[in-house]
């Protein structure tokens, strides 16, 4: 069966169980990886030939709101969403689809979608698993921004598959200052927000040395404490 086939079976179901009225275009089929959407398959691919199956293999149904833009196993399929540390906001999901696996390819598709001149534009590869939601608290610093890579697959990227999310941000927009008071509010905000959708998030204060002191008249080895 290919994939097309088994999108045309999935709609009857769509309709009846979810009130979905979608064509065979409208939406597509992609592995999943734990809680990871993976791999598009797209529709001429044949199950067991180009897909491999296995006992515990599940799938993503995601719905598009334009027809499929993959149209080939080369492409790779990247979520992006664009930080904008001003106002302390993520912006929606925007989907790109690159043909190489070039770090200048998708600065350029970057720019496409934001405007955003090539000279301003950083990016960073988020965190944890999908949708990656984080502290707007840490956006800004605790991301690897701007790699120095030419490719995807190299650290700290390490993208080789469809379905990497990428934060990006103008390098000439400003972090905007927050006071205590302000900070402390934001924490807990942002605490309970993440916790209701399952993550976790932890401000650890700074590490400090450990300091020795040594006693006059005695052995370091003795008296040494940290």
């Amino acid at each position: 069966m290919s994939v097309r086939q088994s999108k045309e079976q999935l709609i009857p179901q769509l309709r009846e169980q979810w009130g979905l009225d979608l064509s065979v275009d409208r939406f597509r089929l992609r592995k999943k990886s734990w809680k990871n959407p993976g791999t598009v398959f797209l529709d001429y691919h044949i199950y067991e030939n180009e897909i491999s199956i296995s006992s515990n293999w599940e799938i993503f149904l995601e719905i598009l709101e334009e027809g499929e833009k993959m149209k080939s196993m080369s492409q790779l399929s990247l979520f992006t969403k664009r930080w904008r540390p001003s106002q302390l906001k993520l912006d929606p999901f925007q989907e790109i689809i690159l043909d190489t696996n070039n770090v200048e390819e998708l600065r350029e598709k970057i720019c496409e979608i934001s405007s955003i001149p090539l000279e301003n534009l950083e990016f960073a590869k988020a965190r944890g698993t999908f949708p990656c939601d984080m502290s707007v608290l840490e956006i800004h610093q605790d991301l690897d921004w701007n790699p120095k890579v030419t490719t995807l697959n190299a650290w700290p990227l390490y993208i080789s598959d469809d379905g990497a999310i990428i934060f990006y941000r103008d390098k000439t927009e400003e972090l905007v200052e927050l006071t205590d008071e302000q900070r402390s509010e934001l924490m807990k905000k942002e605490s309970s927000r993440l916790q209701k959708t399952g993550h976790r998030v932890t401000y650890s204060p700074r590490k400090e040395k450990a300091l020795k002191i040594y006693l006059d008249g005695a052995s370091s080895k003795d008296t040494t404490q940290d």
